[in-house]
């Protein structure tokens, strides 16, 4: 894990404002495949021009940068555009994740943003759909908890009617979200979370992701970041009253010693078997694995898959609520969409079931106990 330790030394010299001080012998190739997976290769570019050896590496990463500074240029604009818009329409809109954690940033555009997250109160919801799309926006995927749409280039939406599922751990707490929020910038009808909600909004959802494909550095980096930035303003009695109750308070204190172990000024000489899956970075892989440990048998796991409990498939079929009967024909209904969406390829679906036949049983009890080792 030579490269990863580099890594981890090029974000802290950028951080600092210090010499990057690692092997001039690191294999840039696995360096930059690294950085790629891991969301942060613009990191690398001030290193890169006194340090890289390879021209090809140094192109690639010098193209990653520009790359990053456009489409952050572009969310910045469309962003603007989109709330002013919402917000002359009177419509009650959340701000959320990569818009509000750049911010913490030495420069805002060294967040990579994927998409630009917001929450629409739910009696404009419909209203703020026809906004969306008459600003140029195609509706591309309809999900049960957002509506993603998209323009060309580069950017994305995802519009949420809730941040988190019923199934998830966290929905009770911000099922009355507006409770936690406060104004955002300029706006009358935009909001953010207050500071210590937007903390645990963020340990959520690094846990929701942790169970779907895994983190990356950067979600590690958010943490540590936040944690630097508003340190002496945060009311860490409430956000561990929170994380309390959640039962994720272990998991809160595992994440945020391996951020400040990574990220503090002092050089990191290993990593123990949690912090190694962590840098393999997101995979579908580990959704299997760990969906396969949580299950009893492979089988048993392929019918969850396909044929999920009542009480999941309310929140993408509301008329099971009204008429639970229907739940076969809503089965059938979703296979048959799933076949055809365009948010999910049907070869991304042939390989998941592949990497489940695949499973190996000494894999599957490792990503086990990495989960009980970070209190999951």
């Amino acid at each position: 894990m030579e490269e990863a330790k580099s890594l981890l030394e090029i974000i802290k010299s950028f951080l600092y404002e210090k010499e990057c001080n690692i092997d001039n012998d690191i294999d840039e190739i696995k360096l930059y495949k690294l950085a790629r997976a891991n969301s942060i290769s613009n990191f690398l570019q001030k290193w890169s021009q006194k340090n890289c050896k390879s021209e090809k590496i140094k192109d690639n990463i010098y193209k990653d940068y520009c790359e990053q500074i456009v489409k952050d240029t572009n969310q910045e604009i469309e962003t603007e555009k989109i709330l002013n818009a919402l917000d002359k329409n009177n419509i009650k809109t959340l701000v959320v994740k990569g818009t509000i954690m750049k911010n913490i940033y030495p420069q805002n555009y060294m967040r990579k943003m994927c998409d630009i997250d917001i929450l629409v109160d739910k009696g404009d919801f419909k209203k703020a759909s026809q906004i969306i799309e008459n600003m140029g926006y195609n509706k591309f995927y309809n999900h049960e908890k957002h509506i993603v749409f998209t323009k060309q280039p580069l950017i994305m939406i995802e519009m949420h009617r809730m941040l988190i599922l019923k199934r998830d751990v966290g929905y009770e707490y911000f099922k009355n979200v507006w409770s936690l929020c406060e104004k955002y910038k300029k706006y009358k009808n935009i909001y953010q979370l207050n500071k210590e909600d937007a903390y645990i909004f963020c340990i959520l959802h690094m846990l929701i992701h942790f169970k779907f494909t895994g983190i990356t550095i950067k979600d590690m980096l958010d943490v540590y970041l936040y944690n630097e930035k508003y340190k002496d303003n945060l009311d860490y009695k409430k956000i561990d009253e929170v994380f309390c109750n959640l039962g994720l308070k272990e998991f809160e204190n595992n994440i945020k010693e391996i951020a400040y172990k990574w990220f503090d000024k002092e050089q990191v000489d290993d990593f123990n078997e949690v912090e190694e899956y962590i840098l393999r970075g997101e995979s579908n892989k580990n959704k299997v694995n760990y969906d396969l440990s949580e299950s009893e048998g492979k089988l048993n796991y392929i019918k969850k898959l396909l044929f999920p409990k009542l009480d999941i498939m309310k929140e993408k079929y509301p008329v099971l609520k009204k008429a639970p009967a229907l739940l076969p024909v809503m089965w059938c209904s979703r296979i048959f969409k799933d076949i055809f969406t365009k948010a999910i390829p049907l070869k991304t679906r042939v390989d998941t079931i592949r990497m489940i036949k695949e499973a190996d049983k000494e894999e599957i009890k490792k990503v086990k106990d990495i989960y009980n080792k970070l209190g999951i």
